[in-house]
């Protein structure tokens, strides 16, 4: 059985105190020190969870002050405390997996059967995709329109769904892979998956859309290269 991370524990316990409506919106969490001191765990580990937390947008540092909560929806909460999970287990890798078997055999399944609006959603993705580099902003909700447009071109409902649900179990991926990701690169991904699409070309479809998920793979794979180093260099 795999160990869970100490990190993954702490924004598991703020994620239960938000759900339990101990934190509200607004609300001050305890400082650091007195998580440290509830939780029985290191400085590292709460400030990683921490700032886990702030990265999907349900908390925020106020310099000086402490950190607060921002967002409490539900269901983002619920998509967090299991993205979080994921990220620090086995299931990570699996869950990749998965989207690769999903995704190549729908951009195919696109290329067959897309319509003209789901051509033009793409191309909306795709043009929200190059503003966003244009103006130095995260592109995450572009590639994340991008593929789901794709999912929409399948006019397949079952897949639909099961596609939006492995998407927001990624979405802390996402912002990961925003750390040492080219948005250029990623946009000529896309932009070559659209192509074969739009000329109903199945074949090169699939493969454009696995190689584009296997440089999603290998980004993610550095991610933890990273971590491992930073996790060694403190010890």
């Amino acid at each position: 059985m795999m160990m869970k991370k100490v990190s993954t524990t702490v924004t598991e316990y703020i994620v239960n105190e938000i759900k339990n409506e101990k934190y509200v919106i607004g609300s001050k969490l305890p400082s650091e020190r007195e998580l440290m001191e509830i939780l029985g765990v290191g400085r590292s580990s709460v400030r990683e969870a921490l700032n886990t937390l702030v990265d999907m947008d349900v908390l925020e540092k106020r310099m000086g002050i402490g950190v607060f909560v921002k967002k409490i929806e539900l269901n983002h909460l619920v998509d967090t405390f299991v993205a979080s999970a994921l990220m620090d287990t086995k299931v990570s890798s699996d869950l990749l997996d998965f989207r690769f078997m999903l995704e190549v055999e729908m951009a195919g399944k696109a290329a067959e059967l897309a319509s003209k609006q789901a051509l033009q959603k793409m191309e909306q993705a795709l043009m929200l995709h190059v503003e966003a580099i244009e103006n130095n902003r995260p592109t995450i909700e572009p590639d994340t329109l991008f593929h789901r447009s794709i999912a929409l071109a399948t006019d397949n409902k079952v897949l639909l769904k099961v596609y939006d649900f492995i998407s927001d179990l990624i979405y802390s991926f996402k912002l990961e892979l925003l750390k040492v990701e080219s948005k250029q690169n990623s946009l000529e991904y896309h932009q070559k998956i659209y192509s074969a699409i739009k000329s109903g070309e199945v074949e090169l479809a699939r493969k454009s859309m696995g190689e584009h998920l296997l440089d999603v793979t290998e980004r993610y794979k550095k991610i933890k290269e990273m971590k491992l180093v930073r996790s060694s260099l403190k010890k």
